[in-house]
């Protein structure tokens, strides 16, 4: 956890302070308001007023991560694995990969696996410098080099100190793929426990760790499945092994998809955009951090956006994600994006505690926590309820907050205090069990 992580650590490491300012129970995020008098989710009077004797379906959610410890003591019981595989360098149910049996990792090659990797704005701006660095504007140039251009442009303006050097390309090195070519997909290998592994271990067992068995934590979802697909290093992921974790998710049946990464620039957008596209037309329910910069994501885009590139047309199967705390005082996380066209909902995301590696156990704090909490309830949701689809279930979630009435500190803002609906689209907080007795009500369970 000294190591370098970039900006998917963005989503985590610089928060962990404040998570050890705050202390709270260990379950402080499945607690409720009503009961407990702590903004969490009511998963815990949910389970005990609304589901005592129903007997759930299993549901898929993949974990879009940097990888999952699949031998931990409260997440292999609730692992997914695809029966028709089997361990090893054999293709036995014919999808392309090999040996797939718990996931994939797009960050792989044959002999190899990537774990550190440069920002999005370092590698765009070393790969173009020579082209555009003695262009003074962009008059003469062709129109999709202006387009180029202000791409480039956008990542110089990006580039920090520790960006000034051009980095080493480890994917190149270790994948070996045709990266502008969408349909070169079967690359990469069945290793989920590569290095930053620990952040989707913490983000699988928010979701899912086994619940009731006296290890650890409990995870909000009984009845889950929680398939690994490797995207994200140390470091800035690319948006083609995002865009085939979303398609490799959908075609192996995951129902939900937790996706608690982003940066801030994504020069092959389109074809995330086709694999959300392809997510949606398939009912899959996808749920994205919204980051962790403080900043309004309306103004400052974090991808990958909930936005269609042309237009103003959100996902209809997308759910963008905040932080909040635990208590009224200090609700929205100081660290969180925030914006109220581009975030859906708040969640809690400060001092969330969780499973990591080697059967090992701690409260981390982010939007990458509070995504998780969000999948988690759609997963509830749609385990006791499965004829409900993905475009219901984002509705009944944005729909059953806690709402806000009360003013809350904008981050960044030096103390500032705005209407919740200024900070997101629902202005409330996820309510697990209002949740679900909006689901008993919309199928007349």
């Amino acid at each position: 956890m000294k190591k370098t992580i970039g900006l998917m650590a963005c989503l985590l490491l610089p928060f962990l302070s404040f998570a050890q300012q705050q202390p709270q129970a260990q379950d402080w995020h499945l607690k409720s308001i009503a009961e407990d008098k702590i903004y969490g989710t009511g998963v815990i009077k949910a389970y005990a007023e609304l589901l005592k004797g129903k007997t759930p379906k299993k549901v898929v959610v993949a974990v879009l991560d940097g990888g999952i410890d699949t031998l931990h003591e409260d997440l292999k019981a609730n692992l997914w694995r695809n029966v028709k595989e089997q361990p090893g360098e054999l293709d036995v149910d014919g999808n392309g990969y090999k040996g797939d049996v718990l996931g994939w990792n797009f960050l792989g090659g044959a002999t190899g696996q990537v774990t550190a990797e440069a920002t999005e704005q370092q590698r765009i701006y070393f790969k173009y410098k020579s082209l555009f660095e003695k262009v003074q504007n962009e008059h003469g140039l062709k129109k999709k080099d202006r387009q180029l251009y202000q791409i480039w442009l956008k990542s110089k303006s990006l580039l920090t100190k520790k960006d000034s050097i051009a980095p080493v390309n480890y994917r190149a090195l270790q994948v070996k793929d045709d990266y502008l070519n969408i349909k070169d997909r079967f690359y990469g290998n069945s290793n989920l426990m590569g290095d930053p592994y620990f952040h989707g271990t913490h983000v699988a067992g928010i979701i899912g760790a086994v619940r009731g068995n006296d290890k650890g934590m409990d995870g909000i979802a009984d009845a889950v499945e929680l398939m690994g697909i490797r995207v994200v290093p140390n470091g800035d992921e690319y948006d083609k092994d995002v865009a085939l974790g979303i398609r490799y998710a959908v075609d192996n049946g995951a129902q939900i998809i937790n996706m608690s990464f982003g940066k801030k620039l994504s020069p092959e957008r389109k074809m995330v955009e086709d694999a959300i596209k392809y997510a949606e037309k398939k009912g899959v329910l996808l749920i994205n951090a919204a980051g962790n910069d403080g900043v309004d994501v309306d103004s400052l885009p974090h991808y990958p956006t909930p936005f269609y590139i042309k237009g103003n047309k959100k996902f209809s199967n997308m759910i963008t994600v905040g932080a909040s705390g635990a208590t009224a005082a200090a609700l929205i996380a100081p660290f969180s994006n925030y914006g109220d066209q581009t975030v859906d909902v708040f969640a809690p995301g400060v001092g969330v505690y969780s499973t990591l590696p080697d059967n090992k156990y701690k409260a981390l704090s982010g939007t990458s926590m509070a995504t998780p909490v969000v999948a988690g309830i759609a997963a509830l949701i749609k385990s006791y309820y499965p004829e409900l689809s993905a475009k219901r279930i984002k509705f009944i979630i944005e729909q059953s907050v806690t709402k806000i009435d009360f003013p809350v500190i904008r981050p960044k803002s030096k103390g500032q205090k705005v209407a919740m609906t200024e900070l997101c689209t629902t202005g409330g907080i996820v309510n697990a069990y209002n949740a679900l007795q909006m689901a008993a009500g919309m199928t007349k369970h």
